[in-house]
């Protein structure tokens, strides 16, 4: 299952190397926004000790600890949409499913880590970016400027990463007065969802396939 992010695997041997990466990066993801890869390689190359903090909460925890050693992975063959429609409407994996259907998302489209030089760390920080849409779902927010915005900001509170951090703050700006006033009205219950609730990297999602969704979000500590 770790095939791709071995031969995608890219360690930079320096640090002027991976500054002048990540000085690269920065100007790739400003002059080509809609270009997911750029984004995705700058928040390896800047959230490296970000990730290495994530990795040692999921050490101190018992199903972190599972998710490490079995590494499981969010692809189209492991969540196939069509299996998850099939179950029972409340349930996580067909609220899951219906999500990606009806916004013909997939999940092979997320870019693979490139640049994090421990696969280990490499493991999690992909293992973040493939769980994204399970957060959308849980938090029940949409795919908007807006909604993404919300995410973003509960996966700063939550995981510190600098590429989250980076999207809640700058992305705001883009939004427009009514939409500013909404985020500003929002943000106060997001960020006491975000610290109240369960890390959210220490979710074994795939074992949650058949959970009535509002039942995890309750477990969760999200409702």
């Amino acid at each position: 299952m770790l095939r791709d992010l071995i031969n995608n695997h890219t360690p930079l041997k320096s640090n002027f190397e991976r500054l002048s990466t990540l000085f690269q990066c920065a100007i790739n993801a400003y002059k080509y926004p809609l270009n997911g890869n750029h984004l995705s390689q700058l928040g390896e190359l800047s959230g490296y000790y970000c990730v290495e903090d994530i990795h040692k909460r999921m050490l101190q925890h018992p199903i972190g600890q599972r998710i490490l050693k079995d590494k499981p992975r969010v692809t189209p063959e492991t969540f196939k949409i069509e299996d998850l429609l099939k179950l029972d409407d409340n349930t996580f994996g067909h609220q899951y499913g219906r999500f990606m259907k009806e916004r013909d998302f997939s999940s092979g489209e997320r870019p693979i880590v490139k640049y994090i030089p421990n696969l280990e760390l490499a493991y999690v920080y992909q293992r973040y970016k493939e769980i994204h849409d399970f957060i959308h779902v849980l938090l029940m927010y949409d795919v908007s400027v807006y909604d993404e915005i919300v995410v973003k900001w509960y996966e700063m509170a939550q995981l510190g990463l600098p590429s989250a951090t980076l999207s809640a703050f700058v992305g705001s700006f883009k939004l427009n007065c009514q939409e500013k006033q909404k985020l500003i009205e929002t943000l106060p219950d997001i960020i006491k969802r975000a610290n109240q609730s369960e890390f959210i990297m220490n979710v074994y999602f795939e074992e949650h396939i058949n959970t009535d969704i509002t039942q995890l979000r309750k477990s969760l500590r999200l409702l």
